[in-house]
């Protein structure tokens, strides 16, 4: 369930029109501590993210789409069903 909900934090990043790049700038920004390269794993879903940083890259896109005049469509880890909210299942 965890790769399937950050396999989809990609798909919302090209909706988004973010580069891989100016998505980790925004997710740094917001005081995300994982490497770009990591970032990239985890939009490839090769690497699953913390909960903590898979919330920071769904803040950083929500607040990309609000800019965009639109709401907030991209769920935090507490959201997807299934996932608890540190990330265990049945949570």
């Amino acid at each position: 369930m965890a790769e399937e909900a950050t396999g989809l934090l990609d798909v919302f990043r090209r909706e988004a029109g973010l580069s891989r790049g100016e998505l980790w700038l925004r997710y740094f920004a917001l005081g995300g501590m994982s490497s770009a390269f990591e970032v990239e794993a985890f939009l490839d879903s090769a690497l699953v993210p913390t909960p903590h940083d898979h919330d920071v890259l769904a803040h950083a896109l929500n607040e990309r789409f609000v800019e965009l005049g639109g709401n907030h469509p991209v769920p935090y880890r507490g959201d997807v069903p299934g996932i608890g909210p540190g990330g265990d299942a049945g949570g």
